[in-house]
């Protein structure tokens, strides 16, 4: 299969993948391709101190369903992969795409087919802080072939049909700071540990609304979190508005908690997302006793 690169790469916030959708087909049928657009996003990070939170990334590519009869072995075989980019290396910095915001990393089309998996391979790590200092970061031994995202729902593509794919890379959970992370100069160092994961967006849907102590006075930098089974699955930080944004979020019911240091955290229970649709949550935050 030749893949066809129909618009250059561009910076985002996160990484979305632009597909097809509709009903699932076999991954064997034939007749046509459908365009599959990548994007960036990502989870908040501390960044009181932080400057950027840069990636290298140089070679995508995407695994095709295996008939259910195969191994282990032939499921994770190389004839499966399509490689959706390889080439230089693109760098990002993270903390440019919070929130919600999206831009398109590449497009191209691709065989029609269902496809469970994507391969992410990060070539290059690095932390600079606000004050200049630099952290180049090790990549994980165990990551040589690329960082393994499954998707599930399965990627279905189908003839000259788009659809989306979200790939959420969480930078609070992949750059671990060593040391104080208060003080820049006793910040030792950071452990690159690569969490990524991916939503087939058109089963999924999005929270967004603001953070606040009253009508007037918008709380920057609250933490969200939206909670799956007492796990957090996603967060964001408000910007200076106090707004957040989480997307790709499968279609279910969850726990949301608001907090920020000097203010009581808020809880709430019910908080239902419905596939391609926006649901709005606000939070008000009383300030703690001193």
């Amino acid at each position: 299969m030749k893949n066809l690169i129909k618009n250059g790469l561009m910076l985002l916030a996160g990484i979305m993948i632009l597909a097809t959708s509709c009903e699932k087909i076999d991954s064997s049928d034939t007749g046509g391709k459908g365009t599959v657009v990548l994007k960036l996003t990502d989870a908040p990070f501390p960044v009181s101190l932080v400057g950027q939170a840069l990636v290298t990334i140089d070679k995508i590519e995407i695994r095709a369903v295996a008939p259910e009869t195969a191994t282990e072995e032939e499921i994770d075989n190389q004839a499966l992969y399509s490689v959706l980019y390889e080439g230089d290396g693109k760098e990002f910095n993270l903390l440019d795409l919070q929130n919600g915001v999206t831009a398109e990393l590449l497009s191209l089309d691709i065989e029609v087919g269902s496809y469970d998996l994507i391969r992410l391979h990060v070539a290059d790590a690095e932390i600079i802080l606000k004050d200049g200092t630099n952290f180049d970061l090790k990549i994980p031994g165990g990551t040589t072939s690329g960082l393994k995202i499954k998707l599930s729902p399965e990627l279905v593509v189908e003839s000259d049909v788009e659809s989306e794919v979200v790939l959420d890379f969480d930078v609070s959970k992949s750059f671990i700071v060593q040391g104080n992370t208060k003080k820049p100069d006793q910040i030792k160092g950071f452990l690159f540990k690569p969490v990524i994961r991916a939503m087939v967006q058109k089963y999924s849907g999005i929270i967004e609304g603001k953070v606040s102590e009253n009508e007037t006075t918008p709380i920057a930098e609250a933490h969200v979190q939206i909670l799956r089974a007492d796990t957090v699955y996603s967060s964001a930080l408000t910007d200076e508005t106090g707004a957040y944004a989480l997307i790709g979020l499968p279609a279910e019911t969850y726990k949301m908690v608001c907090e920020k240091e000097g203010y009581g955290a808020v809880t709430v229970d019910q908080v239902i997302v419905k596939a391609r649709e926006k649901t709005v949550q606000n939070f008000t935050l009383a300030k703690s006793n001193p």
